[in-house]
Formats: C-alpha cells, structure tokens, sequence
C-alpha cells in the first residue's frame, strides 16, 4: 500500500481538478520517524498525510478530514 501525502493549502496553484497528491512506495519509506518533510512543489507548502480510510481521519492531524463534530 502507497503513503499519500496531499497538499492542503487553500490556495494552491496547482492546475488539477483535486488537490495535489504525491505517493511513495512502502519501501522508500523506512517507518514514519525517517520520512523527510515533503513540499507542494506548486505553492511550496508542506503536503500532509492523507487519511487512509475515511474512519482513519482526524481533522487535527490529517488533512482532508470532515471537521469533528
């Protein structure tokens, strides 16, 4: 299973229809203490994990989350 990280920054210039998405392959990725801080290459801000399930989803933490309730 890839590690998405997504851009989450409002007002990103990135030209697709959804944000912008960047995945690595488990093995370019030693564990979640070793991962270098990604950047949208678009508006350089940094991209944020992005939730594996929707149930996985914490608005504090991860970006594309429903606000709590």
């Amino acid at each position: 299973m890839q590690t998405k990280y997504i851009c989450t920054h409002e007002h990103c210039s990135y030209p697709g229809s959804t944000r912008f998405e960047m995945s690595f392959k488990p093995e370019s990725i030693m564990d979640d203490n070793n991962v270098a801080t990604a950047f949208c290459p678009f508006c350089k801000k940094e991209l944020m994990p992005a939730p594996a399930l929707t149930m996985d989803c914490d608005p504090r933490t991860l970006a594309d989350c429903s606000p709590m309730d």
